[in-house]
């Protein structure tokens, strides 16, 4: 009886020792290996990594070569290259975002709101803290209390022609972006003391608030890491970036030995001391008569413990020139009016400023709350060139008039848009006085050319056709536009000259349609002084949003200056004169800034860029790149816990071609990252490379697992079950390892069949150790 009990122990320690030789290896030299990181390190980035060995038995079963084709389907579906594609929606999760019109403050009219609290970014705090004794409401809010500032800008509304087309995030003034910690409830601050002081979390960082003077505009506190050590204890804290080592070295009554990286300073008690580059405030000391029973409680940071006033820096910002300071008042009101927050002490106003663009964020301090430039709505691909130039020699025969039609100068206004402009029939009628418009063609054409002609007339009223007008009703130009089916020049009616705002086309492009961009008569028409000596037409480019709460009328509007041959009033060229660039020749806004001879890409509120008007008014001509829609900047304000979504991503699949082995054939079991499928009495290999045997297997039928260890430099997984069944089962939780809880570096895998699939924790060794203590209970009693 007992040497049976003696061999019956022998064999269940050999399995303890088989159990301790797997956590050992999950211990030590696996530590970080966890099936949570599954696919890898087999598939990393959607890259298959060729030297995976598959393994199973010399004799493997049917049901283990279905289980590495399970899991090489898997693999296989994970092997895919993400190619991510710029986004023109967004969404966040635990954040606030809006569509921001160009030119528009984020705070204005429908947008953000100017203040934003935990309902609208999740990590900002609203709950309770205890100050000596009693609990207090609180919370946080950001706030942008001006509607103007900050706003999105471009070259054209900041007038910082360095800009060019890009869009940035200005900042316009201080004091305007500010985040503050509010009590909610009537507190008095200034009963703080060292012993009881106010505990809370602001911007990412501890405050023990001390000290409030009445003065109510400053207040002292520990800033740094809270410490307890005792005599020969040490603390490793980041200061700068690097990693430093404090020590407690001794104490007595009233004062305390610190020793930072082999640096020693003895610091009184409620004192502050910078040891070695670390400040140190020694909160309270313990003086035993034993001096390893001595301890200290000490705050240990870059700051540990200091007085913050009202426009002073805040925590760990450059105290000459900061970005956030602090903006306190009223601390030592008792009640919640207290101002205690932080604001922007930095200006975004031109580019050397360092203005965010897309893609950029403006960071509080910590990154605890980022307002960020994510995307623009509309892509760079959704872009087309619009062109406005002038044509010395036009050829307008094919639209039925007369040879000396054949060589005329004319405004060319072309897109390679197919449809690009949409010319509205006019209203007016040959032989009733007064219209603004006269029609040729009665119904609606679409098109991407089109001709604006002034004919060679000093006499009111004469159009094209040779038809007389009422001489009373000034002049006309003519219309043209190619017809798409027949691709030759047509007339398509007239417009008069002092019928100021007449349409004459529209731009369309995608969701740029309808009103949003129409080609107008505009003001100065032919005959009015635009400089002296000088007569010229105008035409304005009457730029709408699809609501005037996103662009106001008149505000955007673009307007082109073109010269006219003061002998026979006929076109001449763009601006005053020929092939000579003039700041007059194009014209922005309502106040009609003047950007002829600006040399840098600008970009409109619309979004609409006007390319190097200098460089394309030398040779008489206007190139805009005419967006889609009317751009906007997606904006996105988020906290720490915040999830922001944009663009899309999609996938290539890549081929693999899994390596598949018998045990036999694995000379250099650590040459591989292996997966091996089978147990060890199926699989010879699992011996050496897991330690496991297969006298020493305790798991039952319907069970299985899922094992990592090292494997030299490479990792090794193991995929086995008590039978053939249970194995298939564990690879299949492998193959779908989403839907299951892999996590550590073993896991169980049961089951009654093979869609029956549990997965759980696998503890081997002290299972094994419960059962020898129970037998030997047993064993021994029996004796």
């Amino acid at each position: 009886m007992k040497k049976d009990f003696i061999r019956k122990t022998i064999k269940k320690m050999a399995a303890i020792g088989t159990g301790v030789a797997m956590v050992g290896a999950t211990l030590t030299g696996a530590m970080a290996l966890d099936l949570a990181d599954y696919p890898s390190p087999y598939v990393v980035g959607g890259v298959y990594d060729d030297t995976t060995a598959f393994v199973v038995g010399d004799q493997a079963s049917a049901a283990d070569s279905l289980g590495v084709a399970d899991v090489v389907s898997g693999l296989q579906f994970e092997s895919k290259v993400a190619t991510s594609e710029s986004g023109t929606t967004v969404s966040v999760e635990g954040g606030k975002t809006e569509s921001i019109p160009l030119g528009s403050g984020l705070t204005a009219s429908s947008l953000f709101d100017t203040t934003l609290q935990d309902d609208d970014v999740s990590s900002f705090w609203d709950g309770v803290v205890t100050f000596q004794g009693t609990n207090y409401d609180t919370s946080e809010e950001l706030q942008m209390e001006t509607t103007t500032d900050p706003a999105m800008a471009t070259s054209l509304t900041s007038s910082e022609d360095d800009y060019n087309s890009n869009i940035y995030l200005e900042v316009v003034a201080r004091d305007v972006i500010k985040f503050a910690y509010k009590f909610d409830e009537t507190i008095n601050l200034t009963a703080a003391t060292t012993t009881q002081p106010l505990t809370i979390d602001f911007l990412g960082n501890t405050l023990r608030i001390t000290t409030v003077p009445i003065t109510g505009t400053q207040f002292t506190a520990y800033v740094g890491d809270e410490h307890y050590l005792s005599v020969d204890e040490s603390a490793q804290v980041e200061v700068d970036g690097t990693m430093r080592t404090v020590t407690l070295t001794d104490v007595s009554s009233s004062s305390a030995v610190v020793d930072v990286d082999g640096v020693s300073e003895i610091i009184t008690d409620d004192a502050t001391e910078t040891v070695n580059g670390v400040e140190i405030t020694i909160d309270e000391v313990f003086s035993r008569t034993e001096r390893s029973e001595s301890s200290a409680n000490i705050i240990i940071g870059k700051e540990s413990s200091e007085t913050y006033k009202d426009g002073d820096a805040y925590i760990g910002e450059d105290k000459d020139d900061p970005n956030w300071v602090w903006d306190i008042a009223g601390l030592a009101t008792q009640g919640t009016s207290q101002t205690f927050r932080v604001e922007n002490d930095f200006l975004y106003n031109d580019l050397n400023d360092g203005s965010p663009t897309s893609g950029d964020c403006i960071s509080l301090p910590n990154d605890y709350v980022e307002i960020c430039v994510d995307s623009l709505t509309v892509a760079d691909a959704d872009y087309a060139v619009y062109t406005m130039e002038f044509d010395t020699s036009t050829d307008f025969t094919d639209a039925g008039l007369n040879s000396s039609y054949s060589a005329v100068p004319s405004i060319y206004f072309h897109t390679t848009v197919d449809e690009g402009f949409d010319l509205q029939a006019y209203s007016g009628v040959i032989g009733i006085p007064g219209t603004a418009t006269v029609l040729n063609e009665s119904t609606n054409k679409k098109t991407k050319e089109i001709w604006i002609y002034k004919p060679y007339d000093n006499t009111g009223g004469l159009l094209v056709n040779g038809t007389f007008r009422d001489s009373n009703f000034s002049k006309y130009v003519a219309i043209f536009y190619k017809d798409a089916g027949t691709s030759k020049i047509k007339l398509y009616g007239h417009v008069a000259l002092n019928a100021s705002g007449t349409e004459i086309a529209r731009i369309n492009y995608g969701n740029t349609k309808d009103t949003n961009l129409v080609l107008d008569i505009g003001t100065g028409y032919e005959g009015q002084n635009v400089t002296a000596g000088t007569t010229g037409l105008n035409l304005t480019l009457d730029i709408n949003g699809d609501s005037t709460t996103d662009l106001a009328d008149t505000i955007d509007d673009i307007s082109f200056y073109w010269g006219l041959d003061v002998a026979n009033g006929s076109i001449d060229s763009l601006g005053a004169t020929a092939s000579s660039e003039e700041a007059l020749e194009v014209r922005w806004g309502a106040s009609n800034t003047t950007i002829g001879t600006k040399d840098e890409d600008h970009r409109t509120r619309y979004g609409i860029i006007i390319e190097n008007p200098k460089s394309n008014g030398a040779s008489d001509q206007v190139e805009l790149m005419i967006p889609q829609d009317q751009v906007m900047a997606n904006i996105v304000i988020k906290g720490s816990t915040s999830t922001v979504t944009s663009g899309s991503t999609s996938y290539t699949a890549q081929e693999i071609a899994p390596m598949t082995k018998l045990a036999s054939e694995v000379s250099s079991a650590s040459a591989y990252n292996l997966i091996i499928v089978g147990g060890p009495c199926a699989n010879d290999l699992v011996e050496s490379v897991f330690d496991l045997t297969c006298e020493g297997w305790d798991l039952e039928e319907g069970e299985a697992m899922l094992k990592l260890a090292e494997n030299g430099d490479n990792v090794a997984l193991l995929i086995a079950g008590t039978v053939a069944d249970d194995t298939r089962r564990a690879a299949k939780a492998l193959a779908s390892y989403g839907e299951y809880s892999l996590s550590g570096a073993e896991v169980k895998v049961s089951g009654t069949s093979i869609d029956d699939i549990n997965v759980g924790t696998l503890d081997v060794a002290e299972e094994v150790a419960e059962e020898v203590a129970e037998e030997v209970v047993e064993e021994t009693t029996t004796e």
